[in-house]
């Protein structure tokens, strides 16, 4: 049952995107993929990421120029505390 609902869901969200298309010309059902409209939105979704990625590494390499990176070399003492 819960499988039907999530394929329910899917096909709903697809359908909202306008990735799928429902219709019965002359009583027939179909379903119309718009394969072109799927290309172009995920050709996009994968620009933005790259994007996204490119400014998170840009702002990781900035934060860590500004980490003093300097390490205390001499061994701590524990006997004198």
């Amino acid at each position: 049952m819960r499988a039907m609902i999530a394929i329910a869901v899917v096909l709903l969200i697809l359908g909202l995107i306008g990735w799928i298309q429902f219709s019965s010309p002359g009583g027939d059902p179909t379903i119309r993929v718009d394969s072109q409209k799927v290309k172009q939105d995920t050709s996009v979704l994968v620009e933005k990421s790259k994007q996204a990625v490119e400014s998170a590494a840009e702002k990781v390499e900035s934060a860590t120029e500004k980490v003093d990176a300097s390490i205390a070399r001499r061994p701590i003492d524990e006997t004198n505390e």
